[in-house]
């Protein structure tokens, strides 16, 4: 078999594919937009929450991100607030609606990168139709979180990068460098399409000359520029945002070394994944690596598989492998969350279909036959996955189950966190239900209050809590973190009027509290005085999954907030 590439699939076909395609992506829109319409139990997260509380103060960058995804929100919100105000009570269509079009991009860019690697439409449609199988990708259409910007700007990025390497051209290159400096403001993570590159470049000879022509560099240049409000902002904020990559990354404080973080890595990944593709994405990278491909190909025959295209394969493969080993090689040092190597999964998406398409194409019986049942067993499980993820509470009793350690599960999860039950441990959406009972409780406790003509404020002792009761409480009134005063973290909380750099606003006032009782809360012998002196339980609130009890919270009272002795202590160093 020659080497070279099948000829691009003709107008009629690229035609009939790209509408099959968009067919697909409108009927995925139309389904979320539906599924939120329709009694969600799904409020929420805590980062779309925090991201949302970013919109309401517009600004240049952010504590931990760009502001891309804080003005994405915003326009949602300025388009569509009333409307999803008029529906269902709040702004969760405002807020997710953003995500929902922007996965309809990241489809596109999908169908559109498929087809330059592979060179086949119904290629490019499966490998679009596999992602709504990917619990990541999946999830990651309907959560406006910053991996929905950053996934669009990603796989479009990587389109216009196919072209720029093909054929060299300045407009190309500039179509990287835009698409690369959007991606900036939405995620750091954004500047390893730039290794990306180089890496493409080195390994496939044809494209070495790029190295010495002006055009990718260009691009690098014109992507920095994104970098300037970012640094403008962190330069008045004390670099907040690189303190907090830093420790993010483990490179903050004293190094420490555990080889456990590989382990929880790889196990993350195949839980956001499936079963199964994760494991179709490993293979696919080993047989489609560029050393094997060149010496298919000096033999004489297409190592990517009937038709396709060298460089544009030899491109995702670096896509795929960059990211996943840039936080491979930091899982020892960083706790690594499971979404963060995204940008690695879309691209390693379209090579698990080009691995699949060989063996489906192949002359051997037994390469196809395993084929289809991968695929069949792939698909069902990432479905099944999908399904439940939507509507959890059908498998309850499972969870229940579990719980009680029949067999020892619980050695197999950690604790769950405050305020949740041990079944929580094993709801993927435990994270995403019970805030709005929290926030219509808070909200009956601070209408009694101002009855009484107290006039309380709200605390919280967590920056994504403390998020969320202030899009869920009645009014949306401002909530107030405290969480690096006892012990935790900063956040962007901590750059906003607080009760803790501005305690004689606060002094004496009463207060409305949800979190644990921490010494630094409640006081404790020989340690601090109590920032919430005479603290008083005046709610208890239980959110039951399937009649079972999932997550609970206590909403307490203070008739003098008395400030926070220590100030910020516990959090020094912590970013």
């Amino acid at each position: 078999m020659s080497g070279n590439p099948a000829p691009a699939p003709a107008l009629g076909g690229r035609l009939g594919g790209a509408a099959l395609c968009i067919g697909l992506l409108s009927a995925a829109a139309a389904f979320h937009l539906w599924y939120l319409l329709s009694d969600c139990p799904l409020d929420l997260s805590g980062d779309e929450a925090h991201y949302w509380e970013w919109s309401r103060r517009l600004d240049l960058c952010y504590y931990s991100k760009g502001p891309l995804v804080a003005y994405l929100i915003a326009a949602g919100r300025l388009a569509l607030a009333d409307w999803s105000v008029r529906l269902l009570g709040n702004e969760v269509l405002a807020v997710r609606i953003p995500a929902i079009l922007l996965s309809v991009l990241t489809g596109l860019g999908i169908y559109r990168l498929a087809l330059a690697a592979i060179r086949s439409t119904k290629a490019a449609v499966a490998a679009v139709a596999l992602t709504f199988t990917i619990p990541l990708l999946a999830a990651g259409s309907m959560l406006m979180t910053i991996d929905a910007p950053l996934a669009c700007a990603w796989v479009w990025a990587l389109v216009a990068a196919e072209k720029a390497l093909r054929n060299d051209r300045l407009g190309a290159w500039l179509g990287v460098g835009l698409l690369s400096g959007l991606g900036i403001l939405a995620k750091y993570t954004m500047v390893l399409i730039f290794p990306v590159l180089l890496l493409t470049a080195l390994l496939r000879p044809t494209l070495r000359r790029r190295l010495r022509r002006p055009g990718l560099y260009l691009a690098l240049a014109l992507s920095l520029t994104a970098l300037i409000p970012i640094v403008m902002w962190n330069a008045r904020h004390d670099w907040v945002s690189f303190r907090h990559v830093a420790g993010q990354a483990g490179l903050a404080g004293n190094i420490r070394f555990n080889p456990q973080g590989v382990l929880a890595y790889l196990g993350g990944q195949l839980g956001v994944l499936g079963a199964l593709w994760p494991l179709g994405m490993v293979a696919a990278l080993l047989e489609l690596r560029p050393q094997k491909q060149q010496q298919r190909a000096a033999a004489g025959s297409n190592a990517e598989g009937p038709g396709c295209d060298p460089n544009a394969t030899g491109l995702l493969w670096s896509a795929a492998a960059v990211p996943w080993a840039v936080f491979l090689l930091f899982s020892p040092i960083a706790k690594i969350q499971p979404n963060w190597p995204m940008p690695a999964v879309i691209p390693g998406t379209i090579l698990l279909t080009q691995w699949l398409r060989q063996r489906a194409t192949s002359t051997d019986p037994k390469q196809r036959r395993f084929a289809r049942y991968f695929v069949l067993a792939g698909a069902l499980t990432g479905a099944a996955i999908v399904v439940v993820g939507h509507r959890t509470e059908l498998v309850a009793p499972a969870f229940d189950w579990l719980a009680r350690g029949t067999p020892p599960t619980h050695l197999l999860r950690p604790a769950p966190p405050w305020g949740s039950t041990p079944i929580a441990r094993f709801d993927p959406t435990a994270r995403l239900r019970g805030w709005r009972e929290l926030g219509a409780a808070v909200g009956q406790v601070l209408a009694q209050e101002n009855a009484k003509g107290r006039q309380p404020f709200i605390l919280a002792d967590e920056y994504q809590l403390a998020s969320l009761l202030a899009f869920y409480v009645p009014g949306q009134p401002i909530v107030y973190c405290v969480q690096s005063a006892v012990g935790g973290r900063r956040s962007q909380y901590d750059l906003w009027p607080n009760p803790i750099d501005h305690k004689e606003q606060f002094l004496g006032r009463p207060c409305i509290y949800v979190g644990a009782l921490r010494k630094e809360v409640t006081g404790a012998p020989g340690g601090p005085r109590p920032a919430l002196p005479g603290l008083r339980a005046e709610r208890r609130v239980e959110y039951l999954l399937a009649g079972r009890p999932l997550k609970y919270w206590t909403v307490y009272v203070c008739e003098a907030f008395a400030g926070f002795e220590g100030g910020r202590a516990g959090a020094r160093g912590r970013y």
